[in-house]
């Protein structure tokens, strides 16, 4: 036997075997994810990967020269069973949609790159002939971006790890296609598309633009038209970093977005106790609580769809209107004692009744964070088991250290940073208190728990308006560092403070 013929079936070994490690790793995901989502994963089937593999342990066994033909037989056997393994994986696949994936590895924390990687070769290959399926495009397209990024939590963006994981995984994959090459020309151009919707995307100005312009789907468009070229080199590096950008763009516009839509639906539930509404009202209002839940379900797991975002806009859009009476327009609707008293108090500065609202919180949060040693890093002392529990942030814990160290600064800040974390344990701990009734006030909402919670609603609400001029202090003075650490505390209460409001106002 020749040693052209020794090497061919080396070759084909290898990559029978990749092929076979690509669907092993395949089915070990599908399996954790059917753990993860018991009614929303696919179905049950059967795989026997343990005689396939022993068929292949056999061949590496017999790759000699005098027997390449026994080899050459028995990766046929070993090809052969893999066909119904590679079928059923790929009739799971097509249950799974890009936002269940997308929601697995954002619960799913334990994985390495070489996992990622693994799955997108399966992909590979095991395409099937006649273009991709674009959902199993997009799936491809999340979990190479995955591999590739960082998360810079001191700047609060996602960047590309590391520029030669990227080539070498580039070329990987466009190995394991097997793809004739591409002319420079070609791929120069496509990279220059690719850049320019980049561009446009970040000359985007709000959510409403976003899906006004469509930019975000007409790149996915252009990325499925993209076929196999989307895995050149060269490509999917432009590729990885235009999704970043976007990515970091698109949540620095829902950040902006969220706690508007959240005060607006908010509003509509509240316009719909003081009016009555007719049989079509009610069946929107009854769409309109439905998108409400969808919204809060993406918004608790970190996968809220943009497009979801835009209906919910519209339909808040359409039903205030609608709900308004008529006299409203006559003048400004009275506001309540209490929140006048909390529109009325300084920026930054707690008004007495939060003070008064919150001293349980307070004081045990400050008897924790005086255990912690002065000289201790703050992102250290939020994880200290006494700490821990208060969810703090480490600008809450420097806000602690300059108010009682007697340190310079604008107390009233740091006074109000260390009320609006005892604020969210008292939002935590209606909402705890809340879930413990078990009777009919329950749902009528008769208990005393429910006319406090009302009164935490208010005061967050007011807090959370508070966040937003500090953030916008800080932009304005140049402390882009400040900025961000205020901007994540805002984000944290406006997350607790919709809970809250939904378990208090919701019907």
């Amino acid at each position: 036997m020749s040693v052209q013929d020794l090497n061919r079936v080396h070759r084909r070994y290898i990559k029978i075997s990749n092929g076979f490690k690509s669907a092993w790793t395949f089915h070990q995901f599908i399996q954790g994810l059917r753990k993860v989502f018991v009614d929303e994963g696919p179905e049950a089937y059967q795989a026997d990967f343990q005689s396939v593999y022993g068929d292949l342990k056999a061949v590496s066994q017999n790759l000699s020269e005098v027997t390449v033909d026994s080899a050459s037989d028995q990766l046929d056997a070993v090809e052969k069973g893999l066909v119904p393994l590679v079928q059923a994986l790929l009739s799971a696949d097509e249950q799974i949609s890009p936002a269940l994936l997308r929601q697995f590895f954002q619960r799913v924390k334990n994985y390495d790159d070489n996992i990622l990687s693994q799955l997108v070769k399966f992909y590979l290959y095991f395409r099937e002939p006649g273009g991709w399926n674009w959902d199993r495009l997009d799936k491809a397209d999340y979990l190479t971006t995955k591999s590739c990024e960082e998360f810079q939590d001191g700047q609060g963006i996602f960047t590309l790890r590391d520029r030669t994981h990227v080539r070498e995984m580039g070329q990987g994959f466009w190995a394991a296609l097997g793809t004739e090459g591409i002319s420079e020309v070609e791929i120069a151009a496509l990279i220059e598309e690719i850049e320019g919707a980049r561009r446009e995307v970040g000359a985007v100005e709000s959510i409403d633009e976003l899906n006004s312009k469509k930019v975000v789907q007409r790149f996915r468009d252009f990325k499925h038209g993209l076929g196999d070229t989307f895995f050149h080199p060269k490509v999917l590096q432009s590729v990885v970093e235009t999704n970043l950008a976007i990515k970091n763009h698109v949540e620095q516009l829902y950040r902006r977005e969220e706690q508007r839509i959240v005060a607006e639906y908010q509003e509509v539930f509240e316009l719909e106790r003081e009016v009555q509404v007719d049989v079509d009202l009610k069946e929107e209002l009854t769409e309109f609580r439905q998108a409400v839940e969808r919204f809060e379900g993406q918004l608790q797991g970190q996968n809220v769809r943009l497009e979801e975002l835009s209906g919910l806009r519209d339909q808040v859009r359409q039903l205030i209107p609608k709900l308004k009476p008529e006299s409203e327009e006559l003048g400004p609707m009275v506001v309540p004692a209490e929140i006048r008293e909390l529109k009325d108090s300084r920026v930054g500065k707690p008004p007495e009744p939060l003070e008064e609202w919150t001293t349980r919180q307070y004081q045990a949060m400050i008897d924790a964070l005086e255990e912690a040693s002065p000289a201790m890093e703050p992102k250290k002392v939020v994880i200290l088991p006494d700490v821990f529990s208060f969810s703090l942030e480490p600008r809450e814990v420097v806000a602690y250290r300059r108010i009682y160290s007697g340190a310079q600064g604008n107390r009233d800040v740091e006074r109000f940073l260390l009320r609006a974390a005892a604020l969210r344990s008292r939002i935590a701990d209606d909402i705890e208190e809340i879930k413990g009734i078990l009777d009919d006030t329950a749902v009528t909402r008769d208990a005393p728990i429910f006319g406090q919670a009302r009164q935490t609603v208010r005061f967050s609400d007011q807090a959370v308006r508070n966040f937003e001029h500090l953030v916008a202090q800080a932009v304005v003075e140049g402390d882009a560092n400040e900025a961000r650490a205020l901007e994540v505390l805002r984000m944290r209460l406006v997350r607790e403070h919709a809970n809250l409001w939904l378990r208090v106002f919701k019907d």
